[in-house]
């Protein structure tokens, strides 16, 4: 059973929060309040805000980001984490390599949320980008949440 869920982006500013955010949105009224979800950035500056674009198009769903600080992935015990969900395959690739025993949790995010091989696996950066890049990002994020949250509870049927 997934107890803890990491996901991991560059600045741990844009997209690992807004998956944070989101799947505590999405998981709010299930029966499943024991998960803790994090976030962290392989390149982060630890105790940054979100970004601000991001934290907008958050806002416009309800979701208040003002308390995030980012985090850097060294200050996370990996081996504590059930699952290690990245936004790009080069995060996945970064952290096997730095973590070769902790392969079996680490997948992108659409790699985990999807069956079908064929789809591109890394959700784009949208940092330095229109408000709109990051509202679209923010709903491909969510999409692939809400195919990761219906998979697991399958799963764990």
């Amino acid at each position: 059973m997934i107890k803890k869920l990491l996901f991991v982006c560059t600045g741990n500013t844009c997209r690992s929060p807004m998956a944070e955010y989101l799947l505590r949105e999405i998981t709010a009224d299930s029966s499943n309040q024991s998960l803790e979800i994090s976030s962290a950035g392989i390149s982060a500056i630890s105790g940054s805000e979100a970004n601000e674009k991001a934290a907008a198009v958050m806002a416009e769903l309800g979701i208040d980001l003002s308390e995030h600080r980012s985090r850097n992935i060294n200050e996370i015990e990996l081996s504590q984490e059930d699952l290690i969900l990245t936004m790009t395959r080069k995060h996945s690739r970064a952290l096997i390599l730095n973590h070769p025993d902790l392969a079996d949790k680490i997948f992108t995010l659409k790699e985990f949320a999807n069956d079908d091989h064929q789809i591109e696996k890394d959700i784009q950066d949208p940092f330095g980008l229109s408000e709109e890049k990051y509202r679209s990002t923010r709903e491909e994020i969510r999409t692939e949440l809400k195919l990761m949250v219906k998979k697991l509870k399958d799963f764990s049927l």
